[in-house]
């Protein structure tokens, strides 16, 4: 085990330990039920708080990793070239991208970038082409970001 899983998983079993401490002292009625709700709001912050490091390209790489260890069990074909890998997950993520436009009412063209790099092939950017209004733009952007890991600087939209 690593020095920072185990600095995490010290804070959260602090955190918990903190909590159950400081309950049984407090009075019956609000008191404790504020204790309780504050006492909850500690311990999430501490199972949450590695979610403050997180990479964006990081995050990509390891959904691509995922998406394409998955493909290969599910049809037992081991993808080994990584030309052809990144064009499975460029073809994968365009399609998941048009196919949420497709569910907000959009028609657009949509272009995925892939760093080939030195490690595994991931998603970078994108170009969007259509019209869109303010609302679905960020909706659609927030859903990139959080769902394929492509970061709001690197998408780029454009209009017809």
């Amino acid at each position: 085990m690593t020095a920072a899983v185990t600095r995490y998983l010290l804070a959260v079993a602090a955190a918990g330990m903190l909590v159950s401490l400081m309950l049984p002292l407090l009075p019956e009625g609000s008191p404790r039920r504020v204790g309780n709700f504050v006492g909850s709001l500690l311990v999430i912050l501490a199972v949450l708080s590695p979610l403050r490091s997180l990479d964006p390209s990081d995050m990509a790489e390891a959904i691509a990793r995922i998406r394409t260890e998955g493909r290969e069990a599910v049809t037992g074909v081991e993808v080994g070239s990584r030309e052809l890998l990144a064009a499975i997950i460029k073809e994968d993520c365009e399609a998941y991208i048009w196919d949420k436009a497709q569910e907000m009412g959009l028609e657009l063209e949509v272009v995925v970038t892939v760093d080939e790099g030195t490690g595994y092939p991931y998603p970078t950017g994108a170009v969007l082409t259509g019209a869109v209004t303010a609302a679905q733009r960020e909706m659609l952007s927030r859903w990139m970001e959080e769902n394929l890991g492509i970061a709001r600087e690197e998408q780029e939209w454009r209009t017809m």
